[in-house]
């Protein structure tokens, strides 16, 4: 199961400008993210049937001029690219100084599809290590890794009903877990980051 889009979109600043979101299949998060008054672009490798993405393409190959987004968004994608430290690359181009990346990566989930990589917070670290940590933190926790598995259950038995409540209940309980515990936690269901293209490329000594 995915990160619930309320997670990334609580860190996103409304603003002026263009967001790119990497691998966003349907586009789930256009329409909250035109409300915050970004103009919406998605990439992503397939069409969709009466949902196609702005633009199809690769991320490790991403078809824009450079400084052309204001904020890039990677949710539930980042475990997906073969060459993670390409698609940063790729990223770093097409971000404005000062633009802001903004992540969802799960850490403790099941295994799903193409799912190459998993990503502690050192590793999450060093493929960031081009862009400024604004924020880092975990916003579900090992409740949501249990929740998933009983909204599986529920489906099986058609009682889908219940999904939502199960998602609202664990949360709760993930964030009065996270209160006792180092952030990052190292018992996260997924990481969340706020990083940022520093305005001023730093002078090599």
């Amino acid at each position: 199961m995915s990160t619930d889009n309320a997670l990334i979109l609580e860190v996103i600043p409304s603003g002026r400008g263009t967001t790119l979101d990497l691998g966003g299949g349907r586009g789930d998060l256009r329409q909250p993210l035109e409300k915050l008054r970004y103009q919406y672009v998605n990439l992503d490798t397939r069409k969709f049937e009466n949902r196609k993405p702005t633009v199809v393409g690769d991320a490790h190959t991403i078809p824009f001029e450079a400084a052309s987004f204001d904020l890039v968004v990677s949710k539930d994608t980042l475990e997906h690219f073969l060459a993670p430290f390409q698609v940063l690359q790729e990223v770093d181009c097409v971000l404005k100084p000062g633009g802001l990346f903004v992540i969802c990566v799960p850490w403790v989930h099941p295994f799903h599809t193409d799912d190459y990589w998993r990503y502690s917070p050192l590793g999450l670290k060093h493929l960031l290590k081009n862009f400024e940590i604004v924020s880092f933190d975990n916003p579900s926790n090992l409740m949501t890794v249990f929740g998933t598995l009983v909204i599986a259950a529920m489906r099986r038995v058609k009682l889908g009903c219940l999904e939502q409540p199960i998602k609202k209940g664990c949360r709760w309980l993930d964030e009065v877990f996270n209160r006792f515990q180092k952030c990052p936690c190292s018992f996260a269901a997924a990481y969340r980051l706020v990083t940022q293209k520093p305005r001023v490329i730093k002078e090599i000594q």
